[in-house]
Formats: structure tokens, sequence, C-alpha cells
């Protein structure tokens, strides 16, 4: 009956949709598409301006059928566009049509013989990007500098900074003529708690003692450690915050603090107050949901320049924000940071900030023959993605350099599948923390605006399922990279290696001269390096070097590790130009050398390996709880603005 809907004379007898003009389309899946999204998308395109579209609960559904391409042997072709509505009925029945410039109306049938993977693929392309996971700057408190004496200063909570005795050295701390003249203020009070909490100063630890009747009702003190020359002013913002944290409300001065200790002290400080109460639901109380924390962050110091100081502010909060936004990411669930909604979110931080933003889909990636990055994501449901941001500067740039990051929203490992104790399987949204790291550099660097340098972000993001859709990754398969680098594919859970391949030759396309990598590629990194240290590989001597001194100033560590020519006999096929996986021993050391046969010889790159920094189980340093930790944005924003 539903047909009585057509116009008179309008039911044409082509059996398949691939007519070029037909106006009307019909299609009947296999499945229910109640509450797919996607655009729907053609094996071939036809004439005419516009196709169809969205389902009647405002939704969307595709349904691509019936084209493969010989010459890589995978669907090909498909394209896609939005216009008219789409009525969908029932459990797969749709009605469709397209804006045509002729007069003429047809009806053409879709077959059902390849719609399974179609729709089920569509299910997130075309809904926006989930607000949770979207970049927002001016998080925490209202930070400031108040140019006064910490003896004068009379807000609620003041924030004291002791060093700790040198080595040998023993009697009262020595408490400086700021914290002396706060103790004289507070007749002796300060040093009295010291003597009687046995208070050392070490470095990190915190105390803190009420007051009753004075101007200030609380001080806090941090421990700055024994060497005075080489304090870690990060670590002592945050060890700050633990103390603040507890905090509804109220005014925080921080004292003593001044030069190029202000930067450091507040990205700690930031880092530090940073809760991800994101996802809590009705069963967590709305107070334990609320934020917490000071209303306010007052730099006290009678000598400070109130320009410089604010300057560096903002240099805090931009950092300390990129890497807030890679923690949130990777802490993301698998169902939310999606590669769709994961190059959304990418495309609304280009806008809020001013990067361009290019997002190809598979149809384009396949163009670009990126078959590497592509049978990666075959087997998922949801579509693949490559992301490309870029940053420009005024008056253009002598500098281009490429950040390329590892996206992979969900590893299960594929028909390798991850199995059994210490799989690590449930932790596996973590897979996307080199791209989290990636566009939290990007957040970063685009607000700190660095001359003469651009910088290219790329991001190929997919899913490792399992399944048994045209393509779909198997052990055995021999897939081929975009230079026409075959590549025998002896381990489905080698896969971030497949992605990063083309992603590095589509990034060398921009015309780069330095590219870094970013990836939670491998255990055995975690083996060799623990959870603390990063892995780096480079095949440039100078260029590492740069890369470890910006990991200094970051306060991030960074280890440099050997490409051992030798190792990529293992990486040899019988019957492919490379296997993506070499023996058990040097696992990190033959992935770092897969990886480089992608990058030119006049190339300067560096591949960093997160696997075991990426993710915190505990509250450590600027890391105040368990989940991503945002590793390596601060190394690669200062490795991009500082050269």
């Amino acid at each position: 009956s539903w047909l009585k809907l057509l116009p008179r004379g309008s039911l044409h007898r082509e059996p398949r949709c691939q007519r070029s003009r037909a106006r009307w389309l019909m299609a009947a899946s296999m499945f229910a598409i109640n509450s797919l999204r996607g655009p729907l998308m053609f094996a071939r395109q036809p004439l005419g301006n516009t196709a169809v579209a969205a389902c009647s609960q405002c939704s969307w559904v595709w349904i691509p059928h019936g084209a493969f391409d010989t010459r890589r042997g995978t669907r090909s072709g498909f394209w896609k566009s939005a216009g008219q509505r789409l009525l969908c009925f029932g459990a797969g029945l749709g009605l469709g049509f397209r804006t045509q410039s002729t007069q003429q109306r047809q009806l053409g049938r879709c077959m059902p013989r390849l719609l399974s993977r179609a729709g089920m693929h569509s299910a997130a392309a075309a809904t926006p990007p989930h607000d949770m996971i979207l970049f927002r700057s001016e998080r925490g408190p209202c930070i400031k500098t108040t140019v006064t004496s910490a003896a004068a200063w009379g807000g609620h909570t003041l924030v004291l900074f002791l060093q700790a005795h040198a080595e040998g050295v023993e009697g009262p701390l020595d408490l400086g003529e700021n914290v002396a003249a706060v103790d004289r203020e507070l007749e002796g009070a300060i040093q009295e708690f010291i003597e009687a909490e046995e208070f050392d100063a070490k470095e990190g630890t915190t105390k803190a003692m009420q007051f009753f009747g004075k101007g200030i009702k609380r001080v806090v003190l941090v421990g700055l450690g024994k060497k005075a020359e080489a304090v870690d002013w990060r670590l002592a913002g945050a060890s700050a915050a633990t103390q603040l944290k507890s905090m509804r409300g109220g005014s925080v001065g921080l004292a003593c603090v001044h030069g190029d200790s202000i930067q450091p002290v507040v990205e700690g400080l930031i880092l530090g107050l940073h809760s991800d109460q994101r996802f809590r639901g009705t069963k967590t109380p709305d107070k334990d949901k609320a934020s917490k924390g000071p209303d306010s962050i007052e730099l006290i110091g009678g000598s400070l320049s109130p320009d410089v100081t604010a300057a560096d502010i903002e240099k805090a909060k931009a950092v300390a924000d990129g890497v807030i936004f890679a923690r949130e990411l990777v802490n993301g669930a698998p169902n939310i940071v999606t590669p769709p909604n994961l190059a959304s979110a990418a495309e609304d931080l280009a806008t809020q900030l001013g990067l361009t933003a290019e997002i190809l889909d598979e149809a384009q990636c396949e163009e670009l023959g990126m078959g590497s990055f592509l049978a990666v994501g075959r087997a998922s449901n949801l579509p693949s993605k490559l992301i490309h941001l870029t940053y420009s500067p005024e008056g253009g740039a002598s500098r281009k350099v490429g950040i390329v990051g590892k996206g992979l929203t969900f590893d299960s490992g594929g028909y390798n599948i991850k199995a059994g104790a210490g799989s690590m399987i449930e932790m596996m949204k973590m897979d996307m923390g080199g791209s989290a790291a990636t566009l939290g550099a990007a957040a970063a660097i685009a607000r700190l605006k660095p001359k003469d340098v651009e910088v290219h972000f790329v991001i190929a993001t997919c899913e490792n399922m399992i399944s048994g859709n045209p393509g779909a990754l198997r052990p055995g398969d021999i897939i081929t990279a975009m230079d026409g680098t075959t590549i025998e594919v002896n381990n489905t859970d080698a896969e971030g290696r497949l992605t990063l391949a083309d992603a590095l030759l589509y990034c060398q396309g921009k015309g780069v001269t330095e590219v870094v990598d970013i990836a939670t590629l491998t255990g055995a990194c975690m083996v060799a390096l623990g959870q603390g240290i990063s892995g780096m590989w480079s095949n440039s001597d100078n260029f590492a070097c740069r890369l470890e001194e910006a990991s200094k100033r970051a306060g991030e560590k960074l280890w440099r590790m050997p490409l051992e020519d030798s190792y990529f006999e293992g990486l040899k096929s019988d019957f492919a130009d490379m296997k993506n996986t070499g023996p058990r021993f040097g696992g990190a050391i033959t992935a770092a050398l897969f990886l480089q046969k992608f990058v030119r010889k006049d190339i300067s790159w560096a591949h960093l390996d997160i696997a075991g920094t990426a993710w915190a189980e505990k509250p450590k340093g600027v890391q105040p709880a368990a989940g991503g930790t945002g590793e390596m944005v601060r190394t690669l924003t200062a490795l991009v603005v500082q050269g």
C-alpha cells in the first residue's frame, strides 16, 4: 500500500537502483534500521544533484550495494551525499528519492545481497560528536597575578613552598624571607607546626593547617626537595592541588613563585585539580559530581610583572587544557569515542581554534591506495576515518612538522584475539592514546601560535574487530600500503603499525621535513621501560636530541632505544615485501623498524611508543587519578613551539 505514495506512472521495471536517472529509491535490508545512522551510499555515482537521506526518527541509513574494485580486491567507488527524506518502514523497508533536474520520475529497487555491512557499518557516520568528548578551554579556577607580599595577602588558603635541607644538613628548616614573614604574622604558628608534624619538605609532600580568627583560614605547605637548582615546579603545583581539591570555592594564594617557575607550577596546579566526572549517572549524588576546588588562584609577589606573569599563565593554560583533552579522550568509553565521533571532535577542535580540518572517508582513502590502513577497519561496523588538521602560522613557515597518532578506538586483537588474564582487552579503549596526544598537542599549539612553523596532525582512526565482512582482516592476508609495499599479516593484533604506515606516507606527502609518530604500539616497550618512561626510536641524532630536550623541559620521561637493522631479518616474508611482526624478542625494536620502512630517507623521523605511559593505574605526580595521562602532549608542544 505504501507504493501509493509514488506519483502516477513512476513505477519502472529496472531491478537495481544504479540506474542513472532514478528519482525514487526503495530498499529492503536484512535487519532493522530504525536506529542506524549514516549517509546513503551508491556503488556508482548517479547523475543529478543530491541524494537521499534521513529516516523518520531523524536518524540516517547507509545502503551500499554492488561493486568491487578488482585492482585492490576491495569494495570501492562509493559516492555519498545528503538531501531529501528517507522514510523507514519497520524492520528495514525504506523509501527514498533524490532531486533531479529532469521531471522524469522513476523507481528502482536495491537488492539486499550486500546490505548487511552497509547498514550496520553506518551507525555513527552522520551522528553529531558526543558533547562530552569535545575540546573545552578555560577549565578550572580563574588564575591571576596579585602584586603584594604573602604576609599582606588576605584570601582563604595560602600555599607556601619550602626547600628541604641539603644532604648532610640538620636542624630547623630554613623558611626563607617570605615564609618567615607570614610566620611572624601568624605568631610563629608555621614553625611550630613544622616541628610538631616533623615536616621535612621532601619533594611532593604536603601538610595543611587551619587557622581561626585570622585573615587567612588555611596554610598549605609544599615540599620542594633537596635540590634548589633542580626543583620540579610542575610536581609542586600538582602536589598543592591534592590539598586544594576538597575546597568548594574560595580563593588560593601561591607565594614564592616567580620567573621560570610560573608556567610549570600553574600547569601542575591545573592538571592536579582535574577530575573527570563526565560519565557519572543517577546513582552518583550530585554533590559528588559537582566541580570542586577553589574559585580563584592568585600568584602572589611584590616583584611580579603582571604582563609577563599573565603571558606565562596563558601558556600554562593552553598546555594543560591540551593534556586534559587528551586524558578525557582516552578515558572515553569505546562506544562513545568511535572513529566517526573522534573525527567529529577533531573537526570541532579545528573550528574552535582556527585550524584547517580535512576528514577523509573510506572511499577517499581507497582512492589514495591506503590498503594497509583500511584493512584493519574492514571487520568493524563503524567506518574508518583519516583525520588531517593543519596549523598554519601568519606570515608563512620555513619549518614543516608532522605529528602522526595511532587511532585505534578499540582493539579486540582481531582473529589473534586478546584473550585470557593479562590480555588487557577491557583496557583497549586506551589504544587511541597516540591520537589523543596528537589532538591534545594540536589544541595547545593552536593556542600558543608559534611562528615560522607549519604543523600537520594526521590520525588514521578505526576499530580492530572480528567479523565476516568482505575484506575483514585475517592472519595470512597480504595487503598493500599507499606506496605499493605489500605486507603479509601474520598477526592481526599488530594492527597499529598497519594504520600508521599509510598515515606516515600521507603526512610526508604534505611536504613535512620532520615527522613524529606516537602510538600505544607494543607490550614489549612496557616490559623494557615500565609504565613511567616512553620509548623513542629515531633515524636522526639531531632530531632525537631535540625531542629529549623537549621532554626534559616538559617534565616527561623519554628514553632512546636502538634501531638495530639486523633485526629486520625477522620481518622478511616468503610471499610479500615484509611481515607485520617479527620474533618474540625485541618486539618494540622490530615494530619501529617496520615503521621506518615507510619513512623517506630525507625525512627526520622519530617513533614514540607510549604503551606504558598512556594510562595510569593510580594517582602519581601530575596525574590526580587513575586513567588517561595525556602523555607526550607537553613534549610534542615543546618540540614545535621551542624548535
